[in-house]
């Protein structure tokens, strides 16, 4: 006879993960649901790493399934602090990628982490059949209602199918089944309205997020496809059949002799340019008379990125295989070092032309972002360079640089930026390049810090004005402050209605600012 107890904890451990799932959606309909984005996603967050750590162990999770989910619950307390998308946007993709590290722990990079979520995400539709069939089954209970019900659904499709395709073949029949239909779709549109409203629809949302998050549904495709790639790259030795004509040069020693022309070229090539940023742009820079520094920063500094960029893929293409191993090679290595290093010194250049696009016209998003890609393109070169030097495959670059951007992303939304930007142009030596139309476009945490420098603003607006090109619209002090208002009661509007669940220090402190509590008597 079977102990009862066994029994017991068999029918719970079965049971335990829908019960899991189930309560894990209340948990995020009852944060998320018609809220927007504040404490709710770090407490969400919270929730799924407590659960994932009490499924699997701290020990069970590995080194990058920490780090992932470590930088989603740093970005989600930034969520709090700063409220910005950034954060939002590098929680939520932390968040994901973490949970798919965690569930399969032999997954080394990003960008497959990236493949198992979405593997995940498409089969628990299947996985959760399989799991309702395996629920409604116990030992004294056998599954032929489950299996009944399951062999019906292909009958009754196809059926459907032929209905209708008899339908559009037979007038009459068309004719006969018209009054029956309307009535069957008319009961079935109603009785789908009356079941699955906004708010039964968005909780289906929450056990979808929470399946997807919490457990695992994919296939160990996905790590096997990693498994196939390592870090270090592998000889291939490629053997001509004995019958075959001897060839006239070997493909590597042609291969080898066209790649150090053309890097002796290119070499020489950026030697040159390099030498005359360095010269021209690194040291006591000054922006000429009726010189253009947009054209000069914008198309320039992209110009010299894809330059960067196209290096970087001939040098890929040049190391791809066996050109690594080859005995005759250390001249196209030296010459691809070479290349590696002064792609970095134009790095550097293109750094500076940005430094003083900034120091004339001031902070804004696209500045910084270009910035941020830029320093990402410099860690893209510093691997590039041990790729070439210590032979690592090409995996070994995506593995680097995946985790780069990701760390790059969390650590930028640590930041307040929208503060950053407004402190720095507020302060700017040069007030008359400064684009004021950009301070209406910030979030409404500036707003206090836009009404106690009103009247620097209105000094920049003033300063603009003499300039011979204007490019900013908003040069009236009334419709400046006309605006600032409009956006202050739109922001007060808001957040008078906003629940426990979208609260964040930013607009906090804003409200306190417009609205300071009473001292208590």
């Amino acid at each position: 006879m079977s102990n009862p107890e066994n029994m017991i904890d068999q029918r719970l451990r079965r049971w335990l993960p829908l019960l899991t799932v189930f309560l894990t959606a209340i948990i995020f309909d009852r944060l998320f649901h018609l809220m927007d984005l504040g404490i709710n996603v770090l407490l969400f967050t919270m929730v799924v790493i407590g659960v994932l750590v009490m499924r699997l162990g701290w020990s069970g999770l590995s080194l990058p399934a920490r780090a992932a989910l470590g930088g989603a619950l740093l970005s989600a307390a930034m969520v709090v602090v700063h409220n910005s998308v950034l954060s939002m946007v590098v929680a939520v993709m932390g968040l994901v990628l973490g949970s798919a590290l965690a569930q399969e722990p032999r997954l080394r990079s990003l960008y497959y982490a990236l493949q198992q979520a979405v593997a995940n995400a498409i089969m628990l539709p299947a996985s959760a059949w399989d799991g309702a069939g395996e629920l409604v089954h116990t030992e004294r209970t056998p599954r032929k209602g489950w299996s009944m019900g399951r062999i019906m659904v292909l009958p009754i499709v196809i059926g459907v199918v032929f209905f209708q395709i008899y339908r559009v073949g037979n007038p009459r029949f068309e004719a006969l089944t018209a009054g029956f239909l309307d009535g069957l779709w008319s009961f079935v549109a109603d009785l789908l309205t009356s079941i699955f409203t906004p708010h039964a629809l968005f909780f289906l949302f929450s056990m979808f997020v929470a399946g997807v998050l919490l457990f695992r549904h994919a296939p160990a495709t996905v790590v096997q496809w990693e498994q196939r790639w390592t870090d270090l790259l592998l000889r291939k030795r490629i053997r001509r059949p004995q019958w075959m004509a001897p060839t006239g040069m070997n493909l590597l020693e042609r291969e080898r002799r066209m790649g150090v022309v053309l890097l002796v070229l290119v070499n020489v090539l950026l030697a040159v340019v390099n030498a005359i940023d360095v010269s021209w742009v690194w040291f006591g820079f000054e922006v000429p008379q009726d010189f253009s520094l947009k054209q000069f920063v914008h198309e320039g500094t992209w110009a010299l990125i894809i330059s960067i960029l196209l290096s970087m893929v001939i040098l890929l293409h040049l190391f791809r295989g066996n050109q690594n191993f080859y005995k005759k090679g250390d001249t196209l290595k030296r010459l691809a070092l070479l290349w590696v290093c002064q792609n970095f010194i134009l790095g550097i250049s293109v750094f500076l032309r940005n430094y003083h696009y900034i120091s004339f016209h001031g902070l804004a998003y696209k500045r910084i972002g270009v910035i941020v890609f830029l320093a990402l393109v410099m860690v893209g070169l510093v691997t590039l360079y041990f790729k070439v030097k210590e032979r690592k495959s090409f995996f070994f670059l995506v593995r680097l640089n995946t985790w780069a951007l990701f760390m790059v992303l969390v650590s930028l939304s640590t930041v307040d930026w929208d503060t950053v930007i407004v402190r720095y142009n507020l302060k700017h030596d040069n007030p008359g390049e400064i684009d004021i139309d950009n301070y209406l476009a910030m979030s409404d945490k500036v707003l206090p810090l836009l009404y106690e420098n009103v009247e620097v603003v209105e000094m920049q607006m003033a300063r603009h004005r003499n300039n011979r090109v204007r490019w900013v619209e908003t040069l009236e002090p009334r419709s400046f402050r006309r605006s600032l208002d409009v956006k202050r009661d739109r922001f007060l509007q808001r957040s008078s209605k906003a629940h426990w669940q979208e609260w964040n220090l930013a607009d906090a402190k804003t409200m306190g600012y417009f609205l300071p509590e009473k001292p208590r008597s």
